[in-house]
């Protein structure tokens, strides 16, 4: 029998118990705290469980972040081959990302983080590298496959990311800074708001969007239709 065999089988469950013990942890209050007790405790194992897969708080939380990374992009994991897959992919991708911007679990993190103490420095490095540093440089390799297909001009993905980033943003950054929130909370509204910036974005970088509406190779969810409508932000 070898060395393989005679090892137990790893259990998948308590993987997902534990990320998920510890990503309810810091969404709901902050980074402090996720600690190897609380996470133990929470998802229902033995701390020497939870150290053999994590070894201190920075590796859990940099699990967490690219779980949570990983559903948000993976609709970019391919490179596309027509205009159409490529305005697909990034629709799905900036409707993934929107909801999770506009849900309370984020502005509750983003609340919790900003009043963490200096010893959370560390923590808050992980979570960006893992989270929004790592998400921008996911879209910026896929936009550069896709110039490098012929489907867009390009020259400096990571400027054109970011800039695809920010537009999609907007304001909500500073709404949830202030704990406002989002402006559009409907799915309906953020998923036309949506629509409006990947059409924006694309004719920025020379896609003709009207020819290639009239041609049909431009996804009816990119069509014209309802993008001159403005949300109205209540007070």
């Amino acid at each position: 029998m070898t060395k393989k065999q005679m090892g137990r089988p790893i259990d998948r469950s308590k993987d997902r118990a534990i990320l998920r013990a510890a990503s309810t942890l810091m969404f709901a209050q902050g980074p402090q705290a996720v600690t190897m007790e609380a996470v133990a405790d929470r998802a229902g194992i033995a701390k020497a469980t939870l150290y053999a897969r994590h070894a201190d708080r920075d590796q859990l939380l940099r699990a967490v972040i690219e779980a949570e990374s990983f559903v948000m992009t993976r609709s970019l994991g391919k490179s596309p081959r027509t205009q159409d897959e490529l305005s697909t992919a990034l629709l799905t991708f900036m409707n993934s990302l929107s909801k999770f911007l506009a849900s309370k679990r984020y502005q509750r993190l983003m609340q919790a983080m900003a009043f963490s103490s200096q010893a959370m420095a560390g923590a808050r490095k992980t979570i960006y590298q893992n989270g929004p540093q790592r998400t921008h440089q996911v879209l910026s390799a896929y936009l550069e496959s896709a110039a490098t297909q012929g489907l867009l001009q390009c020259a400096h993905p990571d400027r054109s990311a970011e800039l695809l980033l920010g537009m999609m943003m907007g304001l909500d950054l500073v709404r949830t800074a202030y704990g406002m929130p989002a402006q559009r909370r409907l799915r309906a509204d953020r998923e036309q708001h949506m629509r409006c910036i990947v059409q924006d974005f694309l004719a920025l970088h020379e896609i003709r969007i009207d020819a290639a509406a009239a041609t049909g190779c431009l996804p009816p969810s990119l069509g014209r239709a309802g993008c001159s409508s403005v949300v109205t932000e209540k007070s």
